[in-house]
């Protein structure tokens, strides 16, 4: 009895210790959830929540309001890795892409490979293609994605120049005069370096051009007068196009004239303003050339064909259709155009007194990125493309112009080469300003009203300066 006593306590007491090992678990447990929800909620208290969407995307932040005429400053996308390689994104045109068609594509395909070896891989260039004007183009993208989305802007950027002014005013492009090396800056041709300028300081440089000149018929003209009285007096048929040009963007909605009859105006004396580059309506210059237009049509030198020309390649085909002797075309369609043309020779667009100082169309490139090694590392990738080699040879390549002398002269020496030096070198950035739609609407109507008929030179520049 006494054993079966002995025995039944220990199973008890073995069974008390049992108990008290497992209120110790059940204790212990109770305090690691205990622990790990309070870990969970401090953890949820510090992160935002995002809205639940079909494609999750990271949070954006809004930007503090800007000036219209400083750059605000925005968060670009960071993909610098632990190894400290930069990876740019640039947006860009389809036809300044590895995409676009050959040799163009190739070769900048090409230039983009070597500037990272050059680099030693340091720098990465991802080429986004954009479309080049409208809704979702290069400037309706940047300006929707600064507002709503600002994580997804480039690092760089290449717009139209029509379209560098509107950029500017939303303070998208970042200043470079401290970014781009003086060799790059100072060797471009003035119009390059003219075209990327806004309230005094650098924000855009212009990558290629384009500019209009004269062709005409050597089997008809011996030479091509240089002045309007020459043409007068030599009874020269010769077109342009006169009718307001169609906008090549859609997101810059304003009155225009033709670069043609611009260049024309500043040819008698017409002004714009250097530092603003606004342009001014003057009496005189207006006046000597509606005048021109008159004595033209009135001795059958004009066709009524330019009034109906909205574009250089209605004066193309009308020289191409033997109606004129002399007709204003753009280098890029000289270039690509001239083994079909071997009677055709080139030379300045006459003006009043001298040949008319060119106006030029192109692209250009700009910093977006707001972090300062971003933008260092987008300078470089500026500044390599626009080397001579590199610049010179890509703008042959795409049938462009280039923007420096040193570029160009990378095509060789050949006459066409050295007639458009010159013409770079004397060439006009377009006029720019809140106010130019109405100038250049005042102006255009002018040229009309002379055009038809409907109104005396001096009765239209009287309209024109009210």
């Amino acid at each position: 009895m006494l054993e079966l006593a002995r025995n039944g306590a220990l199973r008890q007491a073995a069974r008390d210790v049992l108990r008290g090992r497992l209120w110790l678990r059940v204790i212990w447990l109770s305090l690691g959830l205990a622990l790990a929800a309070w870990t969970v909620g401090c953890n949820a208290a510090n992160t935002p929540v995002q809205p639940a969407t079909a494609s999750p995307r990271p949070p954006t932040r809004t930007p503090p309001p800007t000036r219209p005429d400083a750059p605000a400053a925005q968060p670009t996308i960071a993909v610098t890795t632990t190894s400290g390689i930069i990876s740019l994104t640039w947006w860009t045109p389809e036809f300044i892409s590895p995409k676009a068609s050959a040799p163009a594509g190739p070769l900048l395909a090409k230039l983009l490979a070597d500037f990272e070896a050059a680099q030693d891989g340091k720098i990465r260039v991802t080429p986004v293609l954009k479309a080049k004007y409208g809704k979702g183009g290069l400037l309706d993208f940047l300006l929707a994605a600064r507002s709503v989305a600002p994580t997804v802007l480039p690092d760089v950027v290449i717009l139209d120049v029509a379209e560098l002014e509107p950029a500017a005013g939303a303070g998208v492009l970042q200043p470079l005069d401290n970014l781009l090396t003086p060799e790059v800056v100072n060797g471009l041709y003035p119009f390059a370096r003219q075209a990327g300028q806004f309230g005094g300081r650098l924000l855009a440089v212009q990558y290629v051009a384009d500019l209009d000149h004269v062709i005409y018929n050597r089997g008809r003209l011996t030479s091509l007068p240089s002045t309007w009285a020459g043409l007068l007096a030599g009874k020269v048929i010769y077109v342009f196009p006169a009718s307001s040009p169609q906008p090549r963007s859609g997101a810059v909605p304003f009155d225009d004239v033709q670069h043609s009859v611009l260049s024309q105006y500043l040819s008698a004396g017409g002004l714009i303003d250097p530092k603003t580059r606004h342009l001014a309506l003057q009496e005189q210059p207006l006046l000597l050339t509606l005048s021109y237009y008159s004595d033209a049509l009135q001795a059958n030198l004009l066709p009524p064909e330019v009034l109906e020309a909205s574009s250089l390649d209605d004066a193309w085909s009308l020289y191409v259709q033997g109606q004129a002797h002399a007709a204003n075309v753009s280098a890029r369609r000289y270039l690509a155009g001239r083994e079909s043309l071997p009677d055709a020779a080139f030379a300045p667009a006459p003006g009043w007194s001298n040949p008319a100082p060119p106006i030029t169309s192109g692209w250009a490139l700009a910093v977006v990125a707001a972090d300062p090694a971003r933008q260092k590392a987008a300078a470089a990738f500026i500044n390599w493309l626009l080397a001579p080699e590199n610049a010179g040879g890509w703008a042959q390549a795409a049938g462009w112009l280039p923007t420096a002398p040193k570029a160009l002269a990378v095509w060789g020496a050949n006459p066409y080469r050295e007639f458009l030096d010159r013409q770079l070198a004397s060439a006009v950035s377009h006029p720019i300003g809140a106010d130019y739609p109405q100038v250049a609407g005042r102006l255009q109507k002018a040229v009309t009203s002379v055009l038809r008929g409907a109104s005396s030179p001096n009765d239209a520049a009287q309209a024109a300066l009210k």
